[in-house]
C-alpha cells in the first residue's frame, strides 16, 4: 500500500503530550478559543469506541485527514492530543483496548523536525489517579461549558450535561498496589516521551500551573506557538473540588503506606 505523506503546510504543527486526567481538554479547549489555532482531541485513542474511522486506518492517513490537513488561511497552528501511553494499554488499568497498528505514531512524530511539542504533566499523581478512577466509575469524564463547547474541535460531538460535579459522592477506596503501579508507570511513560522529543522545540507545562496561573501559562503557550497574544478561555471546568482526605476513604492508611517514598508529597491534605 502506498504510504500517505503529509505535505508542507502553511502553519505550525504541534502535539500535546500528556496522560489521562492531566488537563488536556482544559489546555486544548483554551487553545481553540484563539481564532488562529486548531487542536484535535485524542485521534490515536484506540479505546474510544466513537472514533469516526476504523482502527485499521493507517497512522499517516489519520494524521493527514484528521490533524495536519488543509485549513482556512487564518489558521497558524494545528495539532492534537497524544496521551503518553497511546496506542497501547496501561498495566494499572487493564482492559484498555490497544492498537498495534498505530505503534509507529511515535516514530512518525519524532521524524517531523518542524513539530513543536507541548508536554503537559500533572505533578500530583494521587489526584490524577483518583480522577481517573472516578471517571471510570461515574462515566463522567469532562465538565463541558455548554456555552463554549461548540468552539472546540471534536471527532464526535461530546455528551454535555449541566451542573456536573462530584461533590456529595461517597469517598472511594483506592488499591495501594494499583496506585503504586500507576505512579511508576506514569513516571516511565513521561520519561520515555521526553526522551523521544529531546531534539524538538519542546515546552514543559504543569497542570497545576495551568490551573493556578492560567493567564501567565496562556501567554507562554501562545508565544511558544508564535500565535498573536489573546485572552484564552477554556471550555471545561473541574469536576472534583474535594480535599483528598474527603474523596478517598482509606486516605490515612495510604498516606502512612507511602510515607518516606518519592510519592509522599502527593498526600497533601
Amino acid at each position: 500500500m502506498k504510504r500517505l505523506r503529509i505535505p508542507a503546510l502553511p502553519y505550525q504543527k504541534f502535539v500535546i503530550l500528556s496522560h489521562l486526567r492531566s488537563g488536556t481538554h482544559l489546555l486544548r479547549s483554551a487553545l481553540e478559543s484563539h481564532p488562529s489555532a486548531v487542536c484535535q482531541s485524542e485521534v490515536f485513542n484506540s479505546d474510544d469506541p466513537r472514533l469516526p474511522y476504523p482502527l485499521s486506518t493507517a497512522t499517516d492517513e489519520v494524521l493527514r485527514r484528521w490533524v495536519y490537513k488543509a485549513f482556512p488561511p487564518q489558521i497558524e497552528a494545528a495539532g492534537f492530543v497524544m496521551q503518553v501511553y497511546h496506542p497501547r494499554g496501561l498495566a494499572a488499568f487493564p482492559g484498555i483496548r490497544e492498537n498495534a497498528g498505530w505503534a509507529d505514531i511515535w516514530s512518525r512524530l519524532e521524524a517531523m523536525a518542524d513539530l513543536k511539542v507541548i508536554h503537559l504533566r500533572r505533578e500530583n499523581g494521587l489526584r490524577r489517579h483518583l480522577s481517573h478512577v472516578m471517571a471510570r466509575e461515574t462515566g463522567e469524564w469532562h465538565a463541558w461549558d455548554r456555552s463554549l463547547v461548540d468552539q472546540v474541535t471534536h471527532l464526535e460531538p461530546p455528551r454535555v450535561q449541566d451542573n456536573v460535579s462530584r461533590a456529595g459522592l461517597a469517598p472511594v477506596t483506592l488499591e495501594r498496589e494499583r496506585l503504586a503501579l500507576d505512579f511508576e508507570e506514569t513516571e516511565r511513560l513521561h520519561a520515555r516521551a521526553a526522551e523521544i522529543f529531546q531534539r524538538h522545540d519542546y515546552m514543559a507545562l504543569r497542570y497545576e500551573d495551568l490551573v493556578n496561573d492560567f493567564a501567565a501559562v496562556s501567554e507562554r503557550l501562545l508565544a511558544f506557538l508564535d500565535l498573536p497574544p489573546r485572552t484564552l478561555t477554556a471550555a471545561v471546568g473541574k469536576l472534583d473540588q474535594r480535599p483528598l482526605n474527603e474523596a478517598i476513604a482509606n486516605y490515612s492508611a495510604l498516606r502512612r503506606d507511602f510515607a518516606g517514598t518519592r510519592w509522599a508529597a502527593f498526600f497533601e491534605d
